[in-house]
């Protein structure tokens, strides 16, 4: 009985890492089709290759780094190698032509910027000598 339940929590969980998996492959494929078709070049076979997987803490608890690979071409001829890494679900960095792009900000939206205060706001009076 316990040997079966065992069994059953084992498989369930090989299943929700496979689906986790294939949930970060979707996303890469498709942010390195973005990042394709934003630069003008083509994504060759229309997919990515898990490259490393590793696990890091962050401020919401433990997750996945996965790198993926896929291979572009800029005139048709020659192929290239780019990565998408990606923290959890979320774009951490994306390498393409030598250049390596941050894009885990990229999804925020544009911060207004903060009025600056006049600097006699800024300053806090300490109480002075009040020897007589």
């Amino acid at each position: 009985m316990l040997s079966t339940l065992a069994s059953i929590i084992v498989l369930g969980l090989l299943a929700m890492l496979w689906l986790s998996g294939a949930r970060a492959r979707e996303m890469a494929v498709a942010i390195s089709r973005k990042a394709c078709d934003r630069e003008g070049y083509q994504l060759l076979d229309d997919s990515v290759a898990l490259q490393r997987i590793g696990l890091r803490w962050t401020s919401q608890g433990i997750r996945f780094r996965r790198m993926y690979r896929f291979e572009y071409s800029i005139d048709g001829t020659l192929r290239e190698i780019g990565y998408v890494i990606l923290l959890g679900y979320h774009l951490e960095s994306i390498h393409i032509r030598g250049r390596h792009t941050f894009e885990q900000h990229a999804e925020k939206e544009k911060e207004e910027p903060v009025p600056e205060e006049k600097p006699a706001a800024k300053v806090i009076p300490f109480p002075g000598n009040r020897r007589r």
